[in-house]
């Protein structure tokens, strides 16, 4: 009797192991997007690579296609990601640029409904949150054109502090 008492123990100990174990691993799934579009935004430049989070999605791309999409983007349940990581190739001069931001400093706690965003000027990289809501009138535009009529933070570079 005593035994099998010790085994259960040491069993509901193991299973509260791996379960805590399992969460430590899991990134949050939340309703939101990731996108980018060089083809409009970034004429100048190239893009080589890119991940967000844990995704291979720009590396998936070069093994299956050669090249990376110069434009995409993803909508819904998905990982949150703590970082972002993009490599670019400006087009005049054949320089290569890359760029890790970390996110999950920068990103407010609710991000549902909203879109990760990249763009590059010449040597420097953009990072938006484009959020669901509208822009209020009274709101200068900020960020892609294209999104204008919502409401869009800037993640990276970081804004002078006042």
């Amino acid at each position: 009797m005593k035994r099998s008492s010790v085994f259960l123990r040491w069993l509901i100990t193991a299973i509260a192991v791996v379960m805590l174990a399992g969460c430590a691993n899991t990134q949050e799934l939340v309703s939101h997007g990731f996108a980018f579009d060089f083809i409009d935004d970034s004429p100048d430049a190239e893009l080589l690579d890119y991940r967000y989070g844990m995704s291979n999605y720009g590396k998936s791309e070069r093994a299956s296609m050669g090249r990376v999409s110069q434009g995409g983007g993803i909508f819904g349940e998905i990982r949150r990601g703590d970082d972002l990581y993009v490599k670019w190739r400006l087009k005049a001069t054949s320089e290569v640029f890359e760029k890790t931001v970390d996110l999950k400093s920068r990103l407010p706690a609710d991000i549902k409904g909203g879109r990760i965003y990249f763009m590059v000027r010449g040597a420097q990289l953009y990072v938006y949150l484009i959020t669901s809501e509208k822009r209020a009138k009274d709101e200068p535009p900020n960020g892609p054109s294209k999104w204008a009529f919502r409401r869009i933070l800037t993640i990276y570079p970081d804004s002078p502090k006042n």
